[in-house]
C-alpha cells in the first residue's frame, strides 16, 4: 500500500496528516483497508510511508502483518514509494493506493479474480485529467494514463489497486528499478505501467456495481462520509 505522499491537492483540509488516516465513518482509510485485505486472507501487508510516517506507525505499526516502509524522498514522484517496496515484487502482490474507500468486495473481487495480473476497472467515469483511465482492448488492459490513447474497446477508471502475479511483479520491478537508475524520480509509478502492459497480459474485473471513491479533494472526503453513512450510494 504507498501511503507515503503529501496530498497536495487535498490541501489544508488534511489538518496536517497523511490522506491515509482521515477518518471516515469513525475508522482512518488505512485501518479500514488492513481490515479489508485481512478479511480476503491476505496474509502480509507492506506500508510505504513517508509524509506523517510517525502517525501512520502509531496508527498501524506493531501488528505481525503489518510492515511499514519508509520513502525518505515523498516529495518527489510516487515511483519511489514502489521502489521502495521493490523487495516485495518477486511474489504474487496486491499494489494499491493507500486513499481509496470502498466496500469490502473491492478487495475480495481482485483477490478471487480468475485473472492472474488484473486492474479494477469502473466504466462509469469520465476523463477528466484527474483519472487513471485503463484502455481495454479484446479483454486486455493496453494502456493506462490520465488522457486516453490510441484504440478501445473499453474504458474505465482504475480504482487504483493491482494484482499481479509473481512473474509479472518482478518484471515490474525491473521496469521500477530502470526508471529509478536512470533518474526519472518524478514519475507517478503507473507511469511504469504501460510498459508493463506490452509484455505481460493484464485483465480487469468491473466495479461499476459498487460505490468507491479515491479521496484527492475534500469534496471526495465529503463523498466517502456520506457513503459510510447510507446517505449516498
Amino acid at each position: 500500500m504507498l501511503a507515503a505522499g503529501v496530498g497536495r491537492r487535498f490541501g489544508a483540509a488534511g489538518q496536517n496528516r497523511p490522506k491515509a488516516l482521515l477518518q471516515v465513518g469513525g475508522e482512518a482509510l488505512l485501518a479500514r483497508l488492513i481490515r479489508q485485505l485481512r478479511a480476503a486472507g491476505v496474509p502480509e501487508i507492506v506500508v510505504v510511508a513517508g509524509y506523517g510516517i510517525e502517525q501512520i506507525e502509531q496508527a498501524v505499526g506493531g501488528a505481525p502483518d503489518v510492515r511499514i516502509l519508509r520513502n525518505p524522498d515523498f516529495t518527489r514522484g510516487a515511483i519511489l514509494s514502489l521502489y521502495t517496496a521493490r523487495t516485495w515484487l518477486d511474489r504474487s502482490v496486491l499494489i494499491m493506493d493507500a486513499d481509496v474507500f470502498g466496500p469490502d468486495e473491492l478487495i475480495v473481487r481482485l483477490v478471487r479474480s480468475r485473472h492472474e495480473n488484473c486492474f479494477l476497472l469502473d466504466p462509469r467515469s469520465k476523463a477528466t485529467g484527474e483519472e487513471q483511465m485503463l484502455t481495454v482492448q479484446q479483454g486486455r488492459v493496453v494502456d493506462i494514463a490520465r488522457r486516453p490513447r490510441g484504440e478501445y474497446d473499453l474504458l474505465g477508471e482504475s480504482v487504483g489497486f493491482l494484482r499481479l502475479g509473481a512473474e509479472a511483479a518482478r518484471l515490474l520491478a525491473e521496469l521500477i528499478s530502470e526508471r529509478v537508475d536512470a533518474g526519472q524520480i518524478d514519475l507517478e509509478h503507473e507511469e511504469a505501467y504501460p510498459t508493463l502492459l506490452e509484455r505481460v497480459v493484464v485483465g480487469y474485473e468491473r466495479v461499476d456495481d459498487l460505490s468507491w471513491t479515491e479521496i484527492d479533494f475534500p469534496e471526495d472526503l465529503q463523498r466517502a462520509r456520506r457513503m459510510a453513512a447510507g446517505v449516498e450510494s
